[in-house]
C-alpha cells in the first residue's frame, strides 16, 4: 500500500520510483490537490506500466494531476463520497505589477493528452480532463466516470459496484459487436443459435441507448466494427471467436456455450474432467469437434481412415496431460496446426 498525500512537488517522482522499484503489485491511495504536472505524469506512468490499482477513499480529494494518476491505474477504485476533479494544466506568469496570472500551459496539456491516450482513455474523456480553466474543476462522479468510459469500482456504503456491473458506452459497444460477430461467424463452430446471439447483442445496444442515449453510439458502431475486422485479420477468425466468447463470459454475460463438445456427465478421465472444469477450453473443444466432423464428411473412405487414426493418436497425447489444463490447451493448439496441414495434404 503506497499513500500519496498532499501537493505533488518536484522530486516526488524520484521518491515514488525508489518505493516501487522492486514492487510487482501495489495499491496506490491518493489524497492530493495536484501539483507539478511532470512529476505527476512520471508517477502516473509508473503506475500504468506496473499495472497498479489506484484508489481515492471516501471523503478524500484528488484533483488536477492527482486525477491523472488515479485514472492511470489498471484497476480504479473510488467511493461515492470521494471528490475527484480535473482541469486544464496551467502555470503562473509574472506580471509587470508584481502579481501573477494563471495561464493554461499548452505543452503540459499536450503531455497530459498524450499520456491519457496511451492509457486508453476515450477522446471524450481526454477533452473533459483538459476543458476547465485553472480556477475551475470538473467533477468525476461515478456516473460521469461511467459515461466517459472510465471503468471504475465504486464503494457505495455497504454496496460494491464492479466495472462489469456499471458498463460504459465502449464496453457495451464492444459487447454488441462481439455478440453480432459470434452470431455471424462463429455460431456454427460453437454450436450456438445465431439468432439468439443476435438478440443478445440487440439487448445490450438497447441497454446502452437507455443508459446514455443513442447519439453516443453512432461513431462507436463504425469504430468498433473496424476494430473487430482488424483483430480478425490479425489473429485469425477461430482465435477471435474464442477470444470474443471469453470476453463476454468474463463480463458475466451468457454466450450459449455451457460446456465442451461432449457430455460432461459422461466424463471419465482426468483430462475430460479437467476440460469440463475449464471454461476457456470449451469453445476450443467445440470448434475441434465441428471441424473434424466437416473434414470427415468431405473426405474419401481412405482419407477418413487416415483422419480417424490421427485423431485417436491425438486423443492419446491429449489424455497424457492428465488434469493439466495448460498442457491440454497446448494439445488443442497442436491439433489445429496438424489438421490444417493434414487436410491440405489430402486435398
Amino acid at each position: 500500500m503506497i499513500h500519496i498525500k498532499g501537493e505533488v512537488v518536484p522530486g516526488d517522482s524520484e521518491k515514488f520510483y525508489d518505493l516501487v522499484e522492486h514492487e510487482d503489485r501495489a495499491i496506490v491511495t491518493l489524497d492530493s490537490p495536484g501539483g507539478m504536472v511532470q512529476d505527476g505524469l512520471s508517477i502516473a506512468s509508473e503506475i500504468a506500466m506496473r499495472g497498479y490499482t489506484t484508489t481515492v477513499a471516501g471523503g478524500d480529494e484528488c484533483y488536477s494531476v492527482c486525477a491523472v494518476m488515479w485514472v492511470s491505474g489498471k484497476n480504479r477504485v473510488m467511493d461515492r463520497t470521494s471528490s475527484i476533479g480535473v482541469h486544464a494544466a496551467w502555470r503562473d506568469i509574472a506580471m509587470d505589477d508584481g502579481t501573477s496570472l494563471a495561464t493554461e500551459s499548452g505543452v503540459a496539456n499536450a503531455d497530459i493528452g498524450s499520456f491519457l491516450t496511451h492509457v486508453g482513455l476515450s477522446r471524450e474523456a481526454i477533452l473533459y480532463f483538459t476543458a476547465a480553466g485553472p480556477d475551475e474543476l470538473l467533477p468525476i462522479t461515478p456516473e460521469i466516470a461511467q459515461r466517459l468510459d472510465i471503468d471504475t469500482m465504486v464503494f457505495d456504503g455497504d454496496d460494491i459496484h464492479r466495472p462489469e456491473d456499471r458498463p460504459t458506452p465502449r464496453r457495451i459497444m464492444r459487447q454488441v459487436t462481439e455478440y453480432l460477430g459470434i452470431g455471424a461467424q462463429c455460431s456454427e463452430i460453437f454450436g450456438v443459435d445465431s439468432e439468439w446471439l443476435n438478440e443478445q447483442g440487440g439487448n445490450r445496444l438497447t441497454l446502452g441507448h437507455d443508459l446514455f442515449g443513442p447519439e453516443i453510439f453512432v461513431d462507436l458502431v463504425v469504430e468498433f466494427t473496424a476494430v473487430q475486422k482488424n483483430r480478425i485479420s490479425t489473429v485469425g477468425l477461430r482465435p477471435w471467436c474464442t477470444e470474443a466468447e471469453r470476453n463476454l463470459r468474463l463480463d458475466n454475460l451468457p454466450t450459449g456455450v455451457t460446456g465442451p463438445g461432449f457430455d460432461c456427465s459422461k466424463a471419465t478421465t482426468p483430462t475430460e474432467r479437467a476440460i469440463c472444469d475449464t471454461p476457456d477450453l470449451w469453445t476450443t473443444d467445440r470448434t475441434m469437434g465441428t471441424l473434424f466432423g466437416i473434414f470427415q464428411e468431405k473426405a474419401s473412405p481412405e482419407e477418413k481412415r487416415i483422419l480417424s487414426e490421427r485423431q485417436r493418436g491425438w486423443i492419446g497425447r491429449r489424455d497424457g496431460c492428465g488434469a493439466d489444463a495448460a498442457c491440454i490447451s497446448d494439445r488443442y493448439k497442436a491439433w489445429f496446426l496438424d489438421i490444417t496441414s493434414l487436410t491440405a495434404d489430402l486435398n
